[in-house]
Parts: C-alpha cells; sequence; structure tokens
C-alpha cells in the first residue's frame, strides 16, 4: 500500500506553523502583562499609595470610605463622575463635573464595560482610585491620548445607584403595606426582572373568563402621591379582554389578570413595567414607579 507522504509533511507543517504563531501570540500578551504590571508598581511606589489587587487584576484605593453604602446589583441603574488617566498624568476622558452631568448607565453585566470592573469594589458615596492594566482597558485598541497597550488610573469621585425595587420597598415598609404577592415578571423592554406587588383590597365574587370584556376603574399615581390619570369620577370605563390582545403596560395588564369580578386591588411596580426610561408626557418622568388602584366593576361578552 503506498503512503501519500506530501498531504502528511504539508499538514504537519502547517501544525507547527500555527503553534509557533499561537505561541508568540501568547508569549507578546505575557511580555505586555509584565510590562504592565512593571508600570504599575513603579506607579504605585511614586505616588505612595497604598492598594489592594483585586482578583480580575485591578488594583484600587478607597479614599473616602462608606462601608454601609449599597453596593452595585444587576439591573441598577448608577450615576457617576470619573477621571481616566494614563499613568504620566495625561487625562483621556472625564465626565462633566462642573456641568453637574455624571455619566449615567444601566448595569447589565456587560463584560465590554470599564466601569464594572471597577465599581463592583466600591459602595455608593465612596470615593476610590482605581488603576488597571491594558488588558482590562482596551488592551491593544488605540484610543484618542491613549496608546495600545496603556495602564490606566480612573478617579471615581461620586457615584450613586438607584434601584427601583429598593425603593419600592423602603415605601411598602413605610408605609405598612401589606402586600398579597410579589409577582416575578422579566421586563418586556428591558430583559431584567423586576416584581408586581399586587394588594388585594377586596375580595372578588367570580373568576374572570377568557374572551370576556372586564370593566374596569382605576386610579394612576407615583409614588409622591400624584395623580396621573383616574377614571373614577367618569361615566366611562377602561375595557380589558381577558386572556386577549391589550395595549396596558406591563405591569397593570399582570395586575388586571389575576383579579375577579368585583375585586379591587393595588398594584405597585417599577419603571421597567411601566414607562421605562422616557416616561409617558409630562406628567410620568422617566424611571416612574408606577402604583394603579383598580376595580373590576363588570364582566361582559364582547
Amino acid at each position: 500500500m503506498k503512503i501519500r507522504l506530501l498531504p502528511i509533511l504539508l499538514f504537519g507543517t502547517l501544525l507547527v506553523s500555527l503553534s509557533s504563531c499561537l505561541s508568540k501570540v501568547v508569549l507578546e500578551d505575557d511580555i505586555i502583562l509584565q510590562q504592565n504590571e512593571t508600570q504599575i508598581q513603579q506607579y504605585i511606589s511614586a505616588k505612595k499609595l497604598t492598594t489592594q489587587k483585586a482578583s480580575n487584576g485591578v488594583y484600587y484605593t478607597i479614599t473616602n470610605a462608606n462601608p454601609n453604602g449599597r453596593v452595585m446589583a444587576l439591573g441598577d441603574t448608577v450615576r457617576l463622575h470619573y477621571v481616566i488617566s494614563r499613568l504620566n498624568g495625561d487625562k483621556v476622558d472625564s465626565s462633566s463635573v462642573l456641568g453637574n452631568r455624571p455619566f449615567t448607565f444601566v448595569n447589565n453585566g456587560s463584560n465590554t464595560n470599564v466601569f464594572l470592573k471597577m465599581l463592583p469594589y466600591m459602595h455608593e458615596g465612596e470615593r476610590a482610585t482605581f488603576i488597571l492594566p491594558s488588558t482590562l482597558a482596551g488592551n491593544s485598541q488605540v484610543f484618542p491620548n491613549l496608546p495600545a497597550n496603556s495602564p490606566i488610573r480612573c478617579d471615581i469621585s461620586f457615584m450613586k445607584i438607584y434601584s427601583e425595587e429598593v425603593t419600592i420597598d423602603e415605601y411598602v415598609a413605610k408605609n405598612k403595606i401589606n402586600v398579597t404577592e410579589k409577582v416575578p415578571l422579566v421586563s418586556t423592554t428591558t430583559g431584567y426582572t423586576n416584581y408586581l406587588r399586587y394588594i388585594r383590597v377586596k375580595e372578588g365574587a367570580a373568576d374572570v373568563i377568557t374572551g370576556k370584556v372586564a370593566k374596569l376603574k382605576y386610579t394612576g399615581r407615583l409614588l409622591n402621591g400624584f395623580v396621573f390619570d383616574s377614571n373614577v369620577s367618569r361615566t366611562d370605563s377602561l375595557n380589558y379582554t381577558v386572556g386577549g390582545t391589550n395595549s396596558l403596560v406591563q405591569g397593570f395588564a399582570a395586575g388586571v389578570a389575576k383579579m375577579k369580578l368585583g375585586e379591587k386591588a393595588t398594584f405597585i411596580f417599577a419603571s421597567g413595567l411601566g414607562y421605562g426610561r422616557t416616561g409617558s408626557g409630562a406628567k410620568i418622568p422617566g424611571e416612574s414607579t408606577l402604583i394603579f388602584d383598580v376595580e373590576m366593576v363588570a364582566l361582559k361578552d364582547k
């Protein structure tokens, strides 16, 4: 039997070549990482900083501690002021402190958000200095005023975490509201889990039937008590087709779906189940928690 040696030899040569290239890339990455480490250690020593090294490779020091502050959680809205600079002191980027316009983002767990590599080590209200190797700060990418493979310093002077879910829980506790059911719902707009607080005020007499049209009386208000809509004093009712497609915000629809004929209930839910970060008109600002007092007054055929 004849063995065709040429293809085998060529394949072997290719493997050796690929292995050599990969080894070269790995070696270059190791060299860059070591160079970064040397630069960072020299910088820390020159600036006489006392830092900790996190498991992800970030060096940091808390310059103004607030250990009782909240820690950022997935889905939180975060606002912060920051200054990013090279280790030689050249500023790369910053928020607008003078204009009081903090950088704002939603913690979605993204690996590409450089702040999510730092903020897990801070509490709300703290100030901190972070030093990041280039592997965590753009790596070989070139940005304005930041050459490739450059470690950076980031000073965070303000961090405010906003969670509607925490605010709602505080509101419920302060007003001694007895929540009948706390229902987890994945927001159709954000993809995050929010909770519908369902408070049964009056028991219903009969189950609703799919395909029937429920007549609803309601009052909608914000956490501060401002009433943005109501049909209680009007002769008309809001129609809701049970089990059908309705143009109601997600939290309201989920609450109504739990009601019985004659039932009165209150729904409380975050903006992720309502009008989101943009709000609705002048009466409902963005990121508004909504409260609805609802009564199912009738159930009829279409």
